[in-house]
């Protein structure tokens, strides 16, 4: 079957909600409602439906309201987790950063220590499509509970590390198993929230890069102070953030639920609303059926997918260079270890207030290219002031490293870029995968951009991350022109046309011709 061939038979699926509900290929979501008699609701007849203009096109979206009521009970049990898995998943990465000051690399020598960030990416890409099977295949608070157990239970392991080998082998199991975060955060995400809530509320947990980078700032810190016999300060530091993170693992796979249908903290009737609230989004909730053909549209069909996966390598080199090499370079300009963790402090205000703002100026404003595009300047300016500046301009030096987090930060807008422009359940969580893997690529490859040879100015490397964060700008201005201008041609198909319903049905952003990109 072609391609065109298998769109409009989707299409014609699409039609025949009722037909489907009972078999595997529809959403969760659908099934439930209509095991409590509530098929109304996916079928777009519950009085929702209206016309609806945004000033580029009009769509035939079920619109609802959500009560602010229980649209703050869904916040107060789902984001707490969501926040907290972020936060976990930064801090206990970025501990490699801030043992960097602590003597961690009395026991490295040459490029090792960038052999260890180099590994656990390395470890994380090669984990991805296996977690993201399982987050699919099997209850998604289930796997996230043991693979956050697990990870926590590595990282305190880190403790009883004094060789490279042995610290190899823990970053290689702490990035498998950290490889579950940043996908499963999105597809939950997806499941509570429409477009604009899913902005702010991905901002959100977000931030918690930020915050991940003041609290390891004061551990560090604190830790410095510590002198024990059967500990150094960098060892017993691991061990504690590893048991916390083990605590919160097992909170997790107790307390999150699956999805929207068997949340244990919403009645029938809300959960009836939730769903019919989240119907807007197009995209459908969550079906545990893995589909091949999902994948083959988003790699062979998807117009989208490479310039979004360029975007996001070139974007990232900053992140895999400032999350490693942060300290590193602040000691470069002249800053002693105390003074240069006491510096990550305002690193984690940066990024919190870049990701803050912009998520919610995505979430109110809505223009995805302009907002996204912008963030890229000040990283650009970073890297002229830093490669122009010389080592001795302490201050200089630092508020330009400090200018290279606003490109780092775009990964926040690129997690909702993908969760909002993307339908079809396996097409989705794939998409997200493959971003973690690209994301991670880009973290292998900028921390060997900072050889020892090129200490302490490392030259190239700074060039390296002024090229990649032009690259950006006419990439990001390329797939903005790339959506209104598919938007606007199914506008023009369906002119006259009555519009489907088919947010429930697992059909891909392609094969639904009533979806709409988010620009």
């Amino acid at each position: 079957m072609s391609s065109l061939e298998s769109i409009n038979e989707k299409k014609r699926v699409s039609t025949e909600a009722v037909d489907v509900s009972t078999d595997e290929d529809a959403d969760v979501a659908l099934r439930y409602l209509k095991n409590v008699h509530a098929e109304d609701v996916a079928l777009g007849k519950d009085g929702t439906g209206e016309q609806v203009t945004n000033g580029e096109h009009q769509t035939y979206y079920g619109t609802h309201t959500l009560e602010p009521r229980l649209l703050r009970k869904v916040d107060c049990y789902i984001l707490p987790f969501l926040c907290c898995t972020y936060f976990f998943m930064f801090l206990d990465k970025a501990l490699l950063n801030y043992a960097a000051t602590m003597g961690i690399k009395q026991h490295l020598k040459g490029n090792e220590f960038s052999n260890l960030g180099t590994i656990f990416s390395a470890a994380y890409i090669f984990a991805e499509p296996f977690v993201t099977y399982c987050i699919q295949r099997w209850p998604i608070s289930k796997v996230m509970g043991t693979l956050i157990t697990l990870w926590g239970i590595v990282l305190a392991c880190h403790s009883a590390c004094k060789s490279y080998a042995s610290l190899m082998i823990v970053r290689v199991l702490l990035g498998m198993f950290e490889s579950s975060s940043a996908v499963g955060c999105i597809a939950i995400s997806g499941m509570y929230y429409t477009k604009s809530e899913q902005s702010a509320r991905i901002g959100f947990w977000a931030t918690q890069a930020g915050t991940g980078y003041i609290v390891g700032g004061l551990i560090s810190f604190g830790f410095l102070h510590y002198h024990g016999t059967v500990f150094t300060s960098w060892q017993i530091m691991f061990l504690v953030v590893g048991l916390i993170t083990v605590v919160f693992g097992i909170a997790t796979f107790i307390y999150l639920p699956n999805n929207v249908t068997n949340a244990w903290f919403l009645t029938d009737t809300e959960k009836i609303e939730v769903l019919r609230h989240i119907k807007a989004n197009q995209t459908g909730h969550e079906n545990k059926k893995f589909k091949k053909h999902q994948l083959k549209e988003l790699f062979l069909h998807d117009k989208f997918t490479y310039p979004m996966l360029l975007i996001t390598a070139c974007s990232q080199i900053s992140t895999g260079a400032i999350g490693t090499f942060s300290v590193t370079i602040t000691q470069t300009f002249g800053f002693d270890n105390y003074q240069s963790a006491l510096l990550q402090l305002p690193i984690g205000t940066i990024t919190a207030m870049i990701i803050l703002i912009t998520t919610q100026m995505l979430a109110y404003f809505g223009n995805f290219t302009l907002i996204t595009t912008s963030m890229y300047i000040p990283a650009i300016i970073g890297c002229i002031v830093m490669l122009a500046l010389p080592l001795s301009h302490k201050i200089g030096n630092l508020f330009a490293l400090y200018l290279l987090y606003s490109g780092s930060c775009v990964i926040t807008n690129i997690y909702i870029w993908n969760s909002c422009n993307t339908s079809g359940y396996s097409k989705r969580v794939y998409r997200n995968a493959i971003t973690m893997i690209v994301y991670n690529v880009a973290c292998i490859v900028a921390p060997q951009m900072f050889r020892a040879s090129s200490y302490p100015r490392y030259v190239p490397a700074k060039i390296a991350l002024l090229v990649t964060q032009c690259v950006c700008v006419p990439l990001q201005l390329y797939v903005g022109y790339l959506c209104r201008k598919e938007n606007r041609a199914r506008d023009k198909e369906q002119e006259g046309e009555q519009k489907s319903e088919a947010q429930f049905l697992d059909l891909t952003d392609i094969e639904n011709r009533s979806f709409r990109y988010f620009y």
